[in-house]
């Protein structure tokens, strides 16, 4: 049992080197914005997303500053999509038939970038989610830092069967980099860094990525036509399943540094409404190859941080199993400790409910078999099925 407790003591210790910070967002001036605000184009590739899409343009609408404009890429819908985007006034663009060798979203965002004409590119996912100041804090973030914007969206969660995202959701976060304590200060340069950034728009002559930091996240991208161009588009990664990891890659390459934060309430999102199947599905998709471009040291604090977090409810149930009656109170207690630390977790990321936390074994339990499945899939060569098509993970 000693060595239980030394492994949730090692958990914990790499929960808090993973999860050191939040970054959010910071609240736009308009008097900062002023002349200098770039032409945005919004690009939102959509298949089959009627309900989704209707209130993203709603949003879209309310915002405090003005988009240049909003393109909506249509991916072979078969609902209502299409019909949705045109009377919202937005400008509509039907994907041709997608080249082999691409992934459906990559192409329609190629498509979509091509066809934009603002210096400013903005891609969404249709299940996005803005508040009014949304997209002037977008704004603000690429114009503060000088660099390639990516935010992890709030998880609105409507329903119990979205909660089994929570360990799904935090290490999105954390495998990612986006709360180690190295470099915390990324997302705020000093005076002379945003003195350089508004003369030249980006720091490319500096290192400023994180090191650990490996992708973007894709619901939500604000990348400069010229560094989108200079990185090959999503031509150039497109038939990466992580998409968003993949393009992280492409920028390293190229020396243009990027910038993660969570949206907090500005900008959420609500994922895999469509049910259990569709969550399955979903998480399925990401797993495995996710895992596969995740850097060593990364891998082990995530090791630490499952092992740990399993293993407090394991054995506590193991010990009153064995009326081991002393070594029930102390893993209790670390049961409670680590309730509360997924708790001071997941209120950044989710709107998971406390009731959700303290049964985490049920939602990490469910994590595994998903990560298992995903990895046997791609071990096996067999495709997963997303939106109506077929995915091979072993790529």
């Amino acid at each position: 049992m000693i060595v239980v407790g030394v492994m949730i003591g090692l958990g914990l210790a790499a929960s808090w080197v993973l999860f050191y910070r939040f970054p959010g967002l910071e609240q736009a001036d308009p008097q900062d914005q002023g002349n200098k605000r770039p032409r945005l184009s919004i690009i939102i590739p959509a298949r089959n997303e009627e309900q989704n899409l209707a209130l993203l343009l709603g949003d879209l609408k309310n915002q405090t500053l003005e988009i240049h404009e909003i393109i909506c890429v249509d991916d072979g819908s078969t609902d209502q999509t299409a019909e949705i985007a045109t009377a919202a006034g937005v400008t509509l663009i039907t994907a041709a038939p997608k080249p082999a060798g691409w992934l459906g979203k990559s192409w329609a965002c190629q498509q979509g970038g091509a066809a934009a004409s603002g210096t400013l590119l903005l891609f969404l996912d249709a299940d996005v989610r803005l508040s009014p100041t949304g997209i002037g804090k977008l704004l603000k973030a690429h114009q503060s830092t000088g660099r390639v914007v990516s935010v992890m969206p709030y998880h609105q969660i409507e329903n119990k069967t979205e909660a089994l995202s929570l360990f799904f959701n935090c290490l999105q976060m954390g495998a990612n980099g986006l709360g180690l304590p190295v470099g915390r200060d990324q997302n705020k340069p000093s005076n002379d860094q945003k003195q350089q950034a508004q003369k030249n728009k980006k720091q490319k002559n500096e290192k400023s990525s994180h090191p650990y930091q490996i992708g973007l996240y894709g619901p939500v991208i604000v990348i400069s036509r010229t560094d989108y161009q200079a990185v090959g588009g999503h031509a150039a990664i497109k038939d990466s399943i992580v998409d968003d990891m993949a393009l992280g890659e492409k920028l390293r390459e190229k020396n243009i540094p990027f910038a993660l934060f969570l949206g907090d309430q500005d900008v959420s999102y609500r994922m895999y409404g469509g049910g259990l199947r569709q969550l399955i599905q979903g998480w399925t998709k990401n797993q495995a190859a996710g895992v596969a471009k995740t850097p060593l040291l990364i891998l082990v604090l995530v090791f630490f941080w499952i092992t740990a977090s399993a293993s407090a409810p394991l054995y506590l149930v193991l010990s009153l199993v064995w009326q081991q009656w002393l070594w029930s109170a102390i893993l209790a207690a670390g049961y409670g400790i680590w309730v509360l630390e997924l708790h001071r977790i997941a209120r950044h990321i989710g709107s998971f409910s406390m009731i959700d936390i303290v049964c985490y074994p049920l939602l990490l339990l469910f994590y595994l078999l998903i990560f298992l499945r995903s990895l046997a899939k791609k071990i096996l060569g067999r495709p997963v099925i997303w939106k109506d098509r077929e995915i091979r993970l072993d790529k």
